[in-house]
């Protein structure tokens, strides 16, 4: 069984995708109180520790609203600190993954975004994200990069928690209707991901459930499901004031993973009705 260390493996994503990765390899699941991406000497001992055939990084600075005021830290994480792993995998001949966003686009393109479609990202973590990719190519051209939006699921607050809270505590919200992506549960990258690993793919791939939706949309049929009497009013983006801007229209198109796996993603409705069933949320 070929050996794999998970970077920042105790997050959401991290979390869902773990019970599928440990049947197919002998995890290791890292998170920042034992290697900080972002030093070299923390990524080579970690490499001579446990000799992985694989390194995935999920290690990111997420709070889009938050990175707008820690541009540095953001910079230093999700730009340069990727690039360091990058890089310690190459000197090691270690296989590389690294986890990107799809806030790497300005969601001004009307159809689905592919691959190699420009990114222009709006936000500062979309920027470093992208600085991320970039410096991950460079230092280690047969990494695999896989972009992935809109996660929910166990072991993390997520748009579905967040809005069943609120729903709970009032009985109504207010909900943005002017951003469309595709709501995807975080185990369901689990597959592709060990596909496009088997493989031996590399480059970048675009993953989520299929389908697409707006956040008012979405919250709409969580509430059907749940079959609970909530208030909805939709709003736009403007209304709601966030100080980043997200990118109002950011589906993907998945050919190139269906072309070279085989896998076609599931639809969002059908990954959220199982969320909701094994997850225990009670409305």
């Amino acid at each position: 069984m070929k050996r794999m260390i998970l970077l920042g493996g105790k997050g959401l994503l991290g979390t869902n995708i773990t019970p599928l990765l440990q049947q197919k390899f002998d995890l290791t699941v890292c998170d920042i109180d034992t290697w900080d991406i972002t030093d070299k000497t923390s990524g080579e001992s970690h490499i001579n520790k446990y000799q992985p055939d694989v390194v995935i990084n999920l290690a990111a600075i997420t709070d889009v609203d938050g990175c707008e005021d820690k541009r540095e830290l953001a910079e230093k994480v999700n730009g340069y600190g990727a690039g360091v792993v990058a890089d310690v995998c190459r000197e090691h001949n270690v296989r590389f993954v690294h986890i990107s966003t799809d806030y790497v686009f300005d969601g001004k393109k009307t159809l689905p975004y592919k691959e190699n479609d420009p990114p222009n990202p709006v936000s500062v973590y979309g920027m470093t994200k992208l600085m991320g990719e970039q410096a991950v190519l460079e230092k280690n051209p047969s990494s695999l990069i896989m972009r992935a939006q809109w996660l929910s699921g166990k072991g993390g607050e997520n748009f579905i928690t967040k809005v069943i809270k609120i729903a709970r505590q009032s009985g109504t919200l207010r909900v943005v209707n002017d951003q469309r992506g595709s709501p995807t549960y975080a185990k369901d990258l689990a597959e592709p991901l060990i596909a496009l690993i088997e493989k031996g793919k590399t480059g970048i791939y675009h993953l989520a459930n299929s389908g697409s939706c707006t956040w008012f949309d979405f919250a709409q049929e969580i509430f059907a499901l749940l079959e609970m009497d909530v208030t909805i009013t939709p709003i736009s983006s403007a209304e709601l004031e966030r100080k980043a801007p997200r990118p109002s229209c950011s589906v993907f198109d998945m050919w190139k993973l269906q072309k070279d796996t085989g896998l076609r993603m599931r639809l969002w409705q059908e990954a959220l009705r199982e969320y909701l069933t094994t997850s225990g949320v009670q409305p």
